[in-house]
């Protein structure tokens, strides 16, 4: 346990909470906590000897938890070459790099979303998250992300819900135009 740190995850998700709370979820909010988390994830309170590394991929370890249904805020650990296919979260997320280069592509469904299991989307941005720099994204968006380089990718992930409660995750294949959705967390957390 490390006391400074979990004060400072919990001061992160009650002022995040505030901002929410006073602008909603839209962009310019999301940036807002955006900034927040850049800032935490630049102090020397994540060493790695304090986390476990992933056997495979990738791995989420918890630092805070809102009350209730609400968020949570996780450090990240994600393998050199470890990709993710385009998808929608159903839920907001705002990421910040501690080290490591993670890149976040984003997409926008072309198709009408008419047809079971048929869908299409086209790349409509990227952001590099690394060092300084973050991502935020609002409910449904859809994006891609994979690792960069020879080092892992570890930071710190912010989400409207945790992941225990997660709603519905969308997975869209581009080369296949097709789309599954994946088993909602949230009534088995209920």
């Amino acid at each position: 346990m490390n006391s400074k740190r979990d004060s400072a995850c919990l001061a992160l998700i009650r002022q995040a909470r505030a901002i929410v709370d006073a602008d909603g979820i839209g962009e310019a909010a999301l940036d807002k906590i955006k900034a927040l988390l850049v800032k935490l994830a630049g102090k020397p309170l994540f060493p790695r000897t304090d986390f476990a590394m992933p056997d495979a991929q990738a791995r989420n370890h918890v630092l805070a938890l809102e009350d209730g249904d609400g968020m949570g805020l996780y450090l990240t650990i994600s393998l050199p070459g470890k990709e993710a296919a385009p998808h929608d979260h159903g839920i907001w997320c705002v990421n910040a790099a501690i080290s490591g280069r993670e890149a976040h592509r984003f997409y926008r469904r072309t198709d009408d979303g008419s047809r079971e299991g048929f869908a299409t989307v086209e790349q409509i941005g990227q952001v590099m998250v690394a060092p300084g720099q973050g991502m935020a994204m609002t409910d449904h968006a859809i994006h891609a992300t994979e690792v960069i380089g020879d080092e892992p990718a570890i930071g710190l992930a912010l989400y409207g819900y945790a992941l225990v409660r997660f709603p519905s995750v969308v997975w869209f294949h581009p080369e296949f135009s097709s789309v599954r959705v994946g088993a909602s967390r949230r009534a088995e957390a209920a």
